[in-house]
């Protein structure tokens, strides 16, 4: 008798309802989502003490880990212990890297095993949209701090509105709106097209941040013509949507490491992507790769500075983890991301596949990828997808002329 055999025993021996699985995700994912949420936010001044949300943390990823340990069910034990080894590695990278948020997504990844998606995304788009208003509220009123810069040589002011810094706000809009637009799987009606067009430039006019304008752009022009950009997609393949995808992150990489400061190339590169080629050649010198990871000293704009300080960051989701988490860690990540890929162009989710698309051009530039209080589409990988899943061919009509013709 193996360690499941012997683990589904006492399951059935002492009776332990089906219910508390659900409950037990549901707990970790939510406090998970609250937690991660408030950080960034200027609620973190007011926390009981520093550690407070890492203990938080810690509880959700325990809540997580009893409820995989219970109820996830595994083909084998060699499954398992696969799970266990991917875990191991994670953690190792998390730990020296002293950053969590890989191993905790990945702990709800796992507890998240026959949950329905969608209501994961109901749920998320609930907390998320429940937390801007607080924030932004709040901020307005003077209860925590409303922050604002500019750009060098630009008068216009940028607004944080509750949140650490405004590309951060405008990280979050994106990322609200796409998961909007995925729950809807990218059937928006007029009204919805244009309410979300307002979202979009209002975001805009407050933040100031050309990315996400583009990407939430994009997201809506993907619903006016998801037909025929399915079509499109559909007619590359799965195959070569993965080769692109991982091309285009060991492009940006590759850009990074060669930087030269005198190339005139670079710097219109560099200008393009606000000096993040400069600052991530400057990872590479300081740091460069490790197998497990390590400890990146950082400065950011967000929160609070007193003073004069030396500015130094890694925006781009895919260098941060290669750099902070080691090389074992991106190569499970890419793994990771050519798998739901797949997954999605062969069984039919499209609007799950436009929606990692636009994920990975936004990481090639931000670092939210593995902060599930922006992204929840690695949930993806274990939860139940079936209201995803287009049951009609979109060639359907196409066929039918053809056949006409003929």
């Amino acid at each position: 008798m193996d360690i499941l055999a012997v683990r589904d025993y006492w399951i059935n021996k002492l009776k332990i309802p089906l219910a508390a699985s659900e409950w037990l995700f549901w707990s970790s994912f939510v406090l998970l989502l609250i937690t991660q949420f408030s950080q960034g936010t200027m609620f973190i001044l007011y926390y009981p003490s520093a550690s407070f949300p890492y203990r938080l943390l810690m509880i959700a990823g325990l809540i997580a880990g009893i409820k995989i340990f219970l109820f996830n069910h595994f083909k084998n034990f060699d499954e398992a212990l696969l799970f266990i080894l991917l875990g191991l590695l994670i953690l190792v990278g998390c730990q020296q890297a002293n950053d969590w948020n890989f191993i905790y997504y990945y702990l709800v990844i796992l507890a998240s095993q026959g949950v329905d998606f969608k209501k994961v995304i109901k749920v998320f788009l609930m907390i998320i949209i429940t937390g801007i208003l607080i924030a932004v509220i709040s901020s307005s009123l003077g209860i925590i701090m409303n922050l604002t810069n500019s750009r060098t040589g630009d008068p216009g002011v940028r607004f944080a509105l509750g949140m650490v810094y405004p590309t951060d706000f405008a990280a979050r809009a994106f990322y609200l709106q796409l998961f909007y637009v995925v729950y809807r799987k990218f059937h928006l009606s007029l009204p919805e097209l244009i309410a979300c067009l307002g979202f979009t430039m209002t975001i805009y006019f407050l933040t100031d941040t050309r990315l996400d304008l583009v990407l939430m752009l994009l997201t809506l022009i993907m619903s006016a013509f998801y037909k025929h950009i399915i079509r499109f997609i559909k007619s590359i393949g799965s195959n070569y949507l993965s080769i692109f995808g991982v091309l285009s992150i060991l492009v940006i990489i590759a850009l990074t490491y060669l930087y030269q400061p005198n190339s005139f190339i670079f710097k219109v590169f560099n200008k393009v992507l606000s000096g993040r080629l400069e600052y991530g050649h400057t990872a590479f010198v300081k740091y460069n790769v490790t197998m497990f990871g390590q400890f990146v000293q950082q400065n950011g704009n967000g929160g609070i500075h007193h003073g004069w300080f030396d500015y130094f960051f890694i925006d781009c989701s895919f260098l941060r983890i290669l750099m902070m988490n080691g090389f074992f860690s991106f190569v499970i990540l890419i793994i990771a991301l050519c798998y739901l890929s797949n997954k999605f162009m062969k069984e039919n989710y499209y609007c799950l596949e436009l929606a990692l698309i636009l994920i990975i051009v936004s990481s090639l530039i931000d670092q939210h990828l593995i902060e599930i209080s922006f992204n929840i589409l690695f949930m993806a990988t274990y939860a139940n997808l079936n209201e995803f899943r287009e049951h009609k061919s979109i060639f359907a009509r196409n066929k039918i002329l053809s056949f006409k013709s003929n």
